[in-house]
């Protein structure tokens, strides 16, 4: 005979064991809800927003800016890391670019990532791309930290300027403006002397202050905007100068996210162009 007892201890253990069972079931829903939505967040990051394109809008006022420059539109392209996008973006890339119709286009380097091998074929299609781009007064290029032995015969004549550590004036009609090119792979000091309007161009912006460099504006890329992205906190890459815009020693300063990405990811942080309208009031 089954004392009251031990039908009281059976009692609390099967309820002990329902308990168990249902805390289990809860807990493997959870894992299974969280393990889907990392699942998600990574096909996103992996797959979509990489294929995606921004194209950010800058107005600059400054009343050095001659007037025939009132209105002009700079084009800066950074970063397109060819690799970790194909033709496809690359097509998309040069549509957009086409809508733009700008006047000044600026590349801030890095055509191909560091880990790709390109061909003959990828070659001809990078060398067409840049060809293609229009412009109204004139396209200038610096080379970045990936920018080797492929970067000049991709260049070859698609009217890129390609700038060493030089100063040149850019003349629109009877106006003038400056632009100073940084090449990653020279360590020649600058010393631009002109007054006027000057934009500096460089792919890292951490380089900047070693040159002797006075600007009203400097253009950069190389960051990536942090690729992997959480509410501006950054989970995967480089995590400085993660914000498109900053002020420095009296110039402002715009860095790009750019087009391709080193981990072949992001998050957050859609591939972009930046638009700059020149206005001297």
């Amino acid at each position: 005979m089954t004392s009251r007892e031990e039908k009281n201890k059976k009692y609390v253990d099967e309820i002990k064991k329902e308990k168990a069972i249902k805390f289990t079931k809860i807990f493997l829903k959870i894992f299974f809800i969280i393990m889907i939505c990392f699942a998600i967040i990574f096909l996103y990051a992996k797959y979509y927003e990489p294929n995606t394109l921004n194209t950010n809008e800058f107005l600059i006022k400054d009343a050095s800016i001659p007037n025939e420059f009132n209105g002009i539109k700079i084009l800066q392209i950074s970063d397109i890391l060819y690799g970790s996008i194909n033709n496809d973006n690359l097509s998309k890339i040069k549509d957009e670019i086409k809508r733009i119709n700008p006047d000044i286009v600026l590349f801030t380097g890095n055509i191909i990532s560091s880990e790709y091998q390109v061909n003959e074929e990828e070659i001809k299609e990078l060398n067409t791309f840049f060809k293609d781009i229009p412009y109204s007064i004139g396209k200038y290029s610096v080379l970045g930290d990936t920018d080797k032995q492929n970067y000049h015969l991709i260049m070859e004549d698609t009217e890129f300027n390609i700038l060493n550590n030089e100063e040149i004036a850019i003349y629109n009609e009877k106006g003038t403006i400056y632009l100073v090119g940084i090449n990653y792979n020279e360590q020649k000091q600058i010393v631009n002397t002109h007054e006027g309007f000057t934009i500096a161009i460089i792919n890292n912006y951490d380089d900047y202050n070693n040159y002797n460099v006075n600007s009203n504006i400097v253009l950069a890329g190389h960051n990536l905007g942090g690729e992997i992205k959480l509410f501006n906190l950054p989970l995967l890459g480089l995590d400085k100068h993660l914000n498109s815009y900053y002020e420095e020693n009296n110039s402002k300063i715009y860095i790009s996210n750019g087009l391709g990405s080193i981990h072949h990811m992001r998050l957050m942080n859609k591939p972009s162009m930046n638009v700059y309208r020149l206005y001297n009031k």
